[in-house]
């Protein structure tokens, strides 16, 4: 009778938590134990592996099973350490001869010995790469998930014997060809070139896409607002090799993706109802498991809230933290999870409760009562964390009979050589894009030009904020990138004030 160590990986918030299985047979009267706070689908694994193992032909052992689960502090659920559970026995009794430590596991087993498909393949993979793992045994319908994954092997089994063997040198794993690998997603977007008019407003998406900036549009209904913010992904950068793991991970334990083999490489866009609930937004911890809200599956893409006066209060002043850091925390009795929720936020808003405010040809019928509540449903620390606030107004008829707008390929490209620059100058900074600068460091060496400040400082002695000076300059440089200037002058402070529609307010 011996002691056994094998991994294993069980969810974690939008992760996996890697988990050392610890196995101990010794002599005594024939039990099975498990400690490590192992939830109710933990614990019935035993169950599960016991008929697993026999099923097999192989041997269950007649004497006292300790399993122990590290870090045992945390609690565990899932399935998932069904497969590492069954390997530590036969290790510990010396049915398999050596175990790599370099090697984890991840299966639910049937009563027949199958090794099943489990949740969450993807982050159980991201997260053992990034612990040094080499290799991870899964079924096949998982190793399309675990190869998108470069620095991980996938040893593929159909069930426990075929493990025995691939282990002990005496069977060859089953294959699932590179065709048939995890592919990357390629949703059809839709096109700038179908927008006529809104010069002011399109400016407005290209200055937020090219530095990740945060945007308001205001305006009468059926003006275009959604039309516009509709069409913000087809010209942000696809999502790089590690984000893109992240977000088809998150949107995998949320069971959002369109495909289970298809990897996300452009940026999603979330696009909740005005009716979400605060948890569906902002997320929930059940059974010590996170699922995701709206702000956590747009992470790595675009937020938008149409009609944002009619979402609740807290749904609203809940995307303060996301806004700031870039992520949220949730804190529970239970424990506390954190979740990434690094977005672009775009909110639609009408002027007044009946959308006329600002319209030519109608008049609004609202009272000044019902203006001031409408406006106030938008707290004064929620619009001050939004870069850009643009007035959409109905086009003119002779603009909407235009052909040939420009389409979203021509504005991605500059979007994209926009940020080339800014990575290029913080590229000895902690940020890439405009939108994360440092407010002291942009009076300091990334500051505008002697006449570009000078305006800026006028700005301020009319009432500008310290917090929305910041913002006037991160939105100069991004107008300087898309012009390929050097510095910003004058001509984009000025711009950056007239997109902030703060040319004399803070």
């Amino acid at each position: 009778m011996t002691l056994a160590q094998v991994w294993g990986a069980v969810p974690a918030g939008i992760s996996a938590l890697m988990v050392k299985v610890e196995v101990d047979v010794s002599q005594g009267l024939p039990s099975i134990g498990m400690v490590g706070l192992a939830q109710t689908s933990v614990a019935e694994s035993r169950w599960r592996v016991r008929s697993a193992i026999t099923n097999s032909g192989l041997t269950w052992p007649n004497s006292r099973i300790t399993i122990g689960l590290s870090p045992a502090d945390l609690p565990k659920t899932g399935t998932s350490l069904d497969l590492p559970i069954a390997v530590g026995i036969l290790h510990a009794t010396s049915q398999l001869a050596s175990v790599a430590t370099e090697l984890a596991f991840l299966g639910e087993l049937g009563l027949d010995g199958s090794v099943r498909p489990v949740p969450g393949a993807l982050a159980a993979a991201i997260t053992a790469a990034r612990e040094g793992f080499r290799s991870i045994a899964v079924c096949p319908a998982n190793a399309r998930a675990v190869m998108a994954v470069p620095q991980l092997r996938p040893i593929i089994v159909s069930d426990l014997a075929q493990l025995v063997g691939v282990l002990c040198g005496t069977a060859q794993e089953s294959s699932v060809s590179q065709a048939d690998a995890i592919t990357v997603q390629l949703a059809e977007s839709l096109d700038f070139a179908e927008v006529r008019g809104h010069e002011f407003a399109r400016l407005a998406i290209e200055v937020a896409a090219a530095g990740g900036h945060h945007i308001a549009m205001v305006g009468p209904p059926g003006v275009g607002k959604t039309m516009l913010a509709q069409r913000m992904p087809s010209i942000l950068p696809a999502l790089e090799a590690e984000m893109a793991l992240e977000v088809t991970a998150i949107h995998a334990i949320a069971g959002t993706l369109d495909s289970e083999d298809a990897l996300m490489s452009r940026p999603p866009f979330i696009a909740p109802h005005h009716t979400i609930s605060v948890a569906a937004m902002l997320g929930a911890v059940r059974a010590a498991r996170l699922v995701p809200g709206a702000v956590t599956l747009a992470h790595g893409g675009v937020l938008f809230l149409d009609e944002a006066p009619e979402f609740a209060r807290p749904c609203l002043e809940g995307l303060r933290q996301p806004l700031e850091q870039g992520c949220l925390s949730l804190m529970r009795v239970e424990r506390a999870v954190s979740a990434p929720a690094s977005f672009q936020l775009i909110i639609a808003a009408n002027p007044c409760p009946c959308g006329l405010a600002t319209d030519r040809a109608e008049a609004c019928r609202c009272t000044p009562m019902a203006k001031r509540r409408y406006a106030e449903r938008l707290s004064g620390p929620l619009l001050d964390r939004i870069d850009i606030r643009c007035s959409v107004s109905r086009p003119p008829v002779t603009q909407g009979q235009v052909i040939g707008a420009e389409p979203s390929a021509a504005i991605a490209e500059r979007v994209r050589a926009a940020r080339e620059r800014a990575r290029h100058r913080f590229r000895e900074c902690e940020w890439e894009i405009n939108a994360h600068a440092s407010g002291r460091r942009l009076r300091s060496e990334f500051s505008a030009d002697q006449a570009g400040m000078s305006m800026l400082s006028e700005a301020e002695l009319r009432g500008l904020n310290p917090r929305g000076s910041d913002r006037v300059l991160r939105l100069a440089w991004s107008l300087a990138d898309l012009a390929a200037i050097d510095r910003p002058g004058r001509d984009q402070v000025a711009v950056a004030l007239a997109l902030r529609n703060q040319e004399s307010g803070g």
